[in-house]
């Protein structure tokens, strides 16, 4: 990694299944600012935006108890819709003062690749923004832009309009390599590989195509669909496969520090006997990197682990 990049930079990156152009507004355009800007939890009443070299970005968030966080930025260039370069401003509340923000909307496909990169002038400035909760608050910031800009007019009667819960799962969007694990029935650890291409759905549900070897062997193919639901506050999904006839449903939430999301399902007891309790844990662990573990219900009622796979991110 360049020495520059891993002492002075902080990048985000997410994959949005809507244009540049879109993206771009959403950035730039007061009232839809507020309507996404600031993590979970909080809102955005101001905004203010002259979008020209030298203008400025100005946005004040509130926090559920009713603290203010004025946050004041320069426009140092702007090439309208691809690329947005802001300054943190002395008037900000937070001590960035000097960092630059440079982010950039790139056509990706029928959406856009956004990258967020935020340049420091001191390693001690990145390291402070790091400890000021920089990847969970931008993560949860980029949720809420992603359910904005995916908001489509209603075609069916009672649809309700997409949650940064939505946003949560398209952090997955793109094309995935995994490596596994799994315990064979004897002990031994067996190992699988293959490609998973991970799509958009409405912007409601996002669809994980996969194909690979299965452990102990054996060409597999497998679909994965997870969406949420805003009414119940659940996310929802199944597994189908061309291993077995059945389908696992799923039903979950996220963990509380937000980086997983734990879904419990039912299915064939590993015995061949009956059912049994199941659940898949998927972890993202960055923006390139993500974690999925299954684990069983034993006779104890205990969970354990018997399968992971680590996907990597290629496009």
């Amino acid at each position: 990694m360049d020495t520059h990049v891993a002492t002075q930079e902080l990048v985000k990156t997410r994959h949005i299944p809507a244009s540049p152009e879109a993206v771009f507004a959403a950035w730039v355009e007061p009232e839809r600012i507020k309507a996404w800007w600031g993590p979970h939890g909080m809102t955005t009443p101001e905004a203010e935006v002259d979008l020209r070299p030298g203008g400025i970005h100005r946005t004040l968030m509130r926090d559920a108890e009713g603290r203010e966080y004025p946050n004041l930025m320069a426009v140092d260039a702007v090439e309208a819709p691809r690329r947005l370069v802001l300054r943190v401003l002395g008037e900000s509340c937070c001590p960035l003062v000097g960092a630059v923000g440079t982010t950039t909307f790139a056509p990706e496909g029928e959406g856009t690749r956004l990258d967020v990169r935020w340049t420091h002038p001191t390693p001690a400035m990145r390291a402070t923004h790091l400890e000021l909760g920089f990847e969970r608050a931008w993560n949860e910031t980029l949720d809420r832009l992603t359910a904005h800009v995916l908001q489509t007019p209603a075609i069916c009667p009672g649809a309700i309009p997409h949650a940064p819960e939505h946003g949560w799962l398209h952090r997955m969007i793109g094309s995935w390599t995994f490596e596994g694990e799994c315990m064979g029935p004897d002990g031994q650890v067996m190992h699988s590989s293959g490609t998973e291409r991970v799509t958009s759905l409405g912007g409601f549900w996002v669809v994980g195509e996969n194909e690979g070897e299965m452990p102990g062997g054996g060409h597999a193919r497998w679909t994965i669909a997870l969406g949420y639901d805003a009414r119940a506050q659940r996310f929802r999904g199944n597994f189908i496969g061309s291993m077995m006839p059945h389908m696992f449903v799923y039903e979950g939430t996220l963990s509380e520090d937000g980086r997983s999301l734990l879904l419990d399902t039912t299915g064939p007891a590993m015995s061949g006997e009956g059912t049994a309790r199941y659940r898949d844990i998927v972890t993202l662990e960055d923006d390139d990197t993500r974690l999925i573990a299954s684990e069983v219900e034993g006779p104890d009622g205990a969970m354990a682990r018997f399968m992971t796979a680590r996907y990597r991110r290629v496009a």
